[in-house]
């Protein structure tokens, strides 16, 4: 067993690697074996197995009875795990175990760190080869290095690291740092402070230490008046649904913004947008203060719950007007107008203890201008992803972004941001909305809209929403702003609307109607706690799919409130596996007819919750009495395709903890299609979310099928499903 100031490197005991070694890519660094290879775990706690493929139960056990304790899975078969002895040969003789090495110092600071603070790193304890493969070479942009002196980094430490040694780890710190105790900020597992970087490596010599981030201030994802060169606004955006939001508007919700405040302040003696509906206000960033002096916070609010007014520029509303608001203030000051708090957990646990389930944030930390690089995912978006793990009854929204075209960035590269790229939220982009004289716009996106993959290689954003020229409440105390205005004859001629535009402005819309979905099913269908992945996968399986537009930049598509109520609106409660499941029991056929499951639009949510290797059967049965063939065209109501979308709640970690595949078979031709376009052999790896279209509506029925490919050392995985009929749009093929 190591102290806990040793490193984790061992260059002085070297040993042979298996002819079969495969190099190790994390957080950026290339770990090869062929390079140095660990005699024995003498110096560390922490290992690296790689397996030949994806490990049985039963080989999970072996590991386990042989000391190894599962942390994380670290892609590609390779798992980090605790060891505490140090030979490290009783592993290695194991027939599923390819190569077992320690974790290394190196790859504690990631690559992603300016390239300043690595070449300080290098010189400083062990040599960092740059060395990276040629499919990372053309998702790498090259960087221009340029000396940083400072900065201001997160430690977060190995979940096995106990109380007192996090208390303890704080004097280490500070004394490899040379920064004091008291000028650090704690939270567990983390350590915040401002350091000078060629003190990192020795910083990152303590085996507590899992990784080190720098931290990057955020900002709001709305465009500049100048930065959008979109014709004159002609009146408010379209509604996502023109019929349906009359009949169902967000009664009983409640909907937490975290932005920049709330109008004056004063939830009573407020902008008439929002009259009785304020449920509370927190102030963050300034005590006691929760008022808006920048605008953005109640300019998002107003779009998504704002009570509508007849204006000078047309009728102005929010998409949800019956819901309530919760508004979390992080304005600070004007030259620092969004200030995060250590941790985010508390500004997901304070309102969620107040009852808030729908979550908006009009925000982030995108493309990285100053060496032109897409962040990666970070511990800091693994909070936000556990968060919604452990609380499955929440939706979370985030902006994708307005990095697209940033500073010359060719379009089409990736730009989606830190948390835009977090596994378990709703990510959102924007379209330039249908106010424009031009009357294909609707169907085009926001050219500055930020665009997916992730750095990970997942697909985002999941939707995208109009985010032009968005009219909404303007803050009344805001001194000055940009942009176009609108009064209304029915209140003070001092009150205001104002138009902004956006990913910022999208978001909102997509969280009023998660917060609509949701009333629906507690109201009406009967389901008290909808899980969060229920309504992320109605809201990405209602989508139209835009014409001529890379997925990359629209996802799944643009959402439409109509196509996903549909699932639910007409149709019975969300199935249960469950019930699926004591049906049979009781002696229903394998394929369990006898429930109510229509092929037009359902839902079902996975509460039997999956281990390794186990699989979810169910049978979507025919239409009774089945359409006539010459009747399912393009202009039937029927619709013409058939689509279905699975959505979980993955661990909080970089890479896929928990895979779920989704697949489904055609019971008339026997054909078997996979999620994501994917194969049988290559199944999807990478995302949490999987969709599958027909290009026809199988009307001999089809089966179901959500297979646990890969679960976590004694975890299991549950899910939710969607699906309908539909018609594409013109253009759209698929």
């Amino acid at each position: 067993m190591s102290s806990p100031q040793d490193s984790a490197s061992s260059p002085s005991r070297p040993a042979e690697p298996p002819a079969d070694a495969v190099p190790i890519f994390l957080n950026g660094q290339v770990q090869d074996p062929h390079d140095e290879y660990a005699k024995d775990a003498k110096n560390t706690n922490f290992i690296i197995i790689t397996v030949n493929k994806t490990p049985s139960a039963d080989q999970e056990v072996d590991l386990e009875r042989l000391s190894v304790k599962f942390l994380e899975d670290l892609g590609d078969n390779h798992f980090l795990c605790y060891y505490e002895p140090s030979d490290l040969s009783p592993l290695r003789e194991l027939n599923f175990v390819r190569q077992v090495d320690v974790y290394r110092n190196k790859c504690k600071l990631p690559a992603a760190l300016p390239p300043s603070a690595m070449m300080f790193s290098a010189a400083s304890f062990e040599t960092i080869e740059r060395t990276v493969s040629y499919s990372m070479m053309a998702s790498t942009p090259l960087m221009t290095p340029h000396r940083v002196e400072q900065m201001t980094v997160d430690i977060f430490t190995h979940e096995t690291v106990d109380d007192s040694g996090f208390e303890s780890l704080k004097d280490v710190i500070a004394e490899a740092s040379g920064v004091d105790v008291d000028e650090m900020e704690f939270a567990p597992g983390q350590v915040r402070l401002c350091v000078d970087v060629d003190k990192l490596a020795a910083v990152a010599k303590d085996d507590r230490i899992r990784i080190i981030e720098e931290v990057r201030e955020p900002t709001l994802m709305s465009l500049k008046t100048y930065e959008m060169k979109s014709a004159e606004p002609t009146g408010p955006p379209p509604p996502i649904a023109a019929s349906t939001t009359q009949l169902y508007r967000g009664k009983g919700q409640i909907v937490t913004v975290t932005d920049t405040g709330f109008d004056t302040g004063d939830r009573d003696n407020c902008h008439p947008a929002f009259t009785g509906r304020v449920h509370s206000l927190r102030a963050i960033a300034r005590k006691g203060k929760a008022d808006d002096p920048h605008g953005h916070g109640t300019h998002v609010s107003g779009i998504l719950l704002g009570t509508q007014f007849n204006t000078t520029k047309g009728p102005v509303g929010g998409i949800a007007p019956e819901a309530h608001l919760i508004v979390q203030s992080l304005y600070l000051k004007p030259e620092k107008y969004f200030s995060l708090p250590l941790t985010l957990l508390p500004l997901l646990a304070g309102p969620y203890e107040d009852g808030s389930r729908i979550f908006s944030n009009s925000w982030g930390i995108g493309f990285d201008s100053r060496y032109n690089a897409q962040p990666p995912y970070s511990a800091m978006a693994g909070a936000v992803d556990d968060f919604i793990r452990n609380h499955p009854d929440v939706l979370v929204c985030f902006s994708a972004g307005n990095d697209n075209l940033f500073k010359g960035t060719p379009r089409g590269r990736p730009t989606m941001g830190l948390y835009a790229g977090a596994k378990n939220v709703l990510t959102v982009g924007a379209t330039l909305g249908s106010m424009n004289k031009n009357p294909a716009l609707p169907d085009q996106m926001n050219p500055m809209s930020s665009t997916g993959p992730t750095k990970e290689g997942r697909l985002k954003p999941d939707v995208v929403a109009p985010g032009t020229e968005i009219f909404a409440a303007l803050s009344q105390n805001v001194a000055e702003f940009y942009g176009e205005t609108a009064t209304s004859h029915e209140v003070a001629p001092e009150v205001k609307w104002r138009s902004w535009s956006g990913t910022s402005q999208a978001t909102p819309l997509v969280a009023g109607c998660g917060a609509i979905l949701r009333e629906v099913l507690q109201d009406y269908r009967g389901c008290t706690k909808p899980p969060g992945v229920l309504l992320k996968a109605l809201i990405i399986n209602g989508a139209d799919r835009l014409p001529e537009v890379d997925t990359d930049a629209q996802g799944h598509g643009r959402v439409n409130l109509d196509a996903s109520l549909a699932m639910i609106q007409h149709h019975t409660p969300a199935l249960i596996s469950k019930s699926i499941a004591l049906a049979a029991a009781n002696g229903a056929s394998a394929d369990p007819t006898t429930i109510a499951i229509p092929l037009s639009g359902g839902t079902l949510i996975g509460d039997v919750a999956l281990k390794q290797d186990e699989a979810h059967e169910f049978i979507i049965p025919p239409p009774h009495p089945p359409p006539h063939p010459e009747i399912v065209s393009a202009d039937s109501e029927q619709g013409s395709h058939f689509k279905i979308t699975m959505v979980y709640n993955d661990i909080g970690k970089l890479q896929i903890q928990n895979n779920l595949n989704l697949s489904v078979t055609d019971l008339a031709t026997g054909e078997e299609t996979q999620g994501n376009r994917r194969s049988l052999d290559d199944p999807d790896q990478q995302n949490n979310v999987e969709q599958i279209v027909l290009s026809h509506v199988p009307l001999g029925g089809i089966k179901v099928r959500v297979h646990g490919q890969k679960i976590f050392f004694k975890q299991d995985q549950d899910y939710a499903l969607a699906w309908s009929t539909f018609t594409p749009l013109p253009g759209v093929v698929y």
